[in-house]
């Protein structure tokens, strides 16, 4: 590589990475960075729209909806784990059960009553205590959108859903969109207590800090894998096995990756707790792919992207562009391999722009100059897991 392409990368690094955002520094050499740029261009906001005109108690009694809250808009998460459209969400997401639409509709209609309706443990007892099934059509559209992996949604798409699988057992289901050769993510089926992760996800605030996420942009939250344990079961439903995450969860995470510092999907967000959330294994994905034979892996866009991001990581630009170019033979609507390509061109050219923060001008400044310094020289030489708020973490 020519000293002009190395100094272009040199100031990039210094100067080019601004405040944290859903999308980090293609340059950064954090591993949580890297996989997190892997990962988000197989990750999906899930919009879900229900209608329920009103519950019916187990005594017969016909409970009115207001008619203000009988449409109920959810938001969740979705992630592509095998090649041909292959999504994977929390089934409360992608196929809410009765219990789930009936917990929704008696949230919200207090909610417009102007009545307390903060804690769902609460909602949650009064639906199993007075046994509420929903009335109505319930599920009427589900959609599902590509996550702005950083350039803004104009490159990004809608896909309508073709098939949706819920798991017989686990808070998993299936998303099946017409993208056949769209990107996944590898499967990580360990669970060793303290591997620090990432999840993202489409739940509100970040803990990131930096300025407000677009609408389709995702919040990265940072955390570790606590432990593997028994999941407290519902009335009915027999115990599993589970991930507890000291990431914060938020509503809107559920069916979200989390992600480890290869780019591998160890788990899949479901639920809130005090630590912080609650994911299913990815073992349990996999089981649900399989009872449908269907092969988990990244697909051939997903493996050509991976090798053109080593590639512009290890600063070899050429082959990183050559990659960037199979990547989108591969897959053309992928997110991210079109920047990244014109972004390994401008750093093998040297033909660049800084953004970022200048507060600190001076201190990058004077570590600019010992950059240049350095360059020079080299020139010269050559427990039972318990929730809290239910799967709130699938909400609005």
């Amino acid at each position: 590589m020519s000293p002009r392409a190395l100094l272009a990368v040199l100031v990039a690094l210094l100067l080019g990475a601004g405040v944290a955002a859903a999308a980090p520094s293609d340059l950064s050499t954090d591993p949580l960075d890297r996989a997190t740029l892997l990962a988000l261009p197989s990750v999906y906001r899930v919009d879900t729209t229900i209608r329920v005109d009103a519950l019916r108690l187990a005594d017969g009694t016909r409970v009115p909806i207001t008619p203000k809250a009988r449409t109920i808009q959810e938001r969740g998460t979705a992630v592509a784990v095998a090649p041909g459209g292959w999504l994977v969400s929390a089934a409360h997401v992608a196929t809410p059960d009765a219990a789930t639409l009936a917990r929704l509709a008696y949230t919200q209609d207090r909610a417009f009553r102007g009545q307390s309706h903060e804690d769902e443990d609460a909602a949650d007892e009064w639906v199993r205590t007075n046994g509420a099934t929903p009335v109505g059509p319930g599920v009427v559209s589900l959609t599902v959108s590509q996550a702005d992996a950083g350039g803004g949604m104009a490159g990004s798409r809608t896909y309508p859903v073709q098939e949706r699988v819920p798991s017989p057992t686990a808070d998993l289901a299936l998303i099946r969109i017409r993208a056949r050769t769209a990107p996944a993510l590898p499967l990580d089926e360990a669970s060793s207590s303290g591997t620090p992760v990432v999840t993202i996800g489409f739940g509100v605030g970040s803990s990131l800090d930096g300025p407000a996420r677009g609408e389709f942009e995702p919040a990265v939250r940072r955390g570790r894998l606590s432990r593997t344990g028994t999941l407290e079961a519902e009335e009915g439903a027999e115990p599993r096995q589970a991930i507890a995450i000291s990431v914060p969860v938020e509503r809107g995470d559920s069916g979200g990756p989390v992600i480890d510092a290869d780019g591998r999907v160890r788990g899949i967000v479901t639920q809130r707790s005090r630590e912080g959330g609650i994911a299913e294994r990815a073992t349990d994905v996999r089981l649900l792919l399989e009872s449908r034979d269907i092969v988990p892996g990244p697909g051939a866009s997903g493996d050509r992207f991976r090798e053109a991001m080593t590639a512009f990581w290890d600063l070899d630009f050429p082959a990183a562009q050559q990659g960037f170019d199979a990547t989108l033979q591969a897959f053309g609507e992928h997110t991210l391999a079109g920047a990244q390509r014109s972004r390994a061109a401008e750093l093998a050219s040297g033909d660049f722009s800084l953004t970022g923060d200048r507060r600190r001008g001076a201190l990058l400044a004077i570590a600019v100059v010992a950059g240049l310094a350095a360059l020079a020289c080299a020139a010269g030489l050559a427990g039972p897991l318990t929730r809290r708020g239910g799967r709130s973490a699938a909400g609005r």
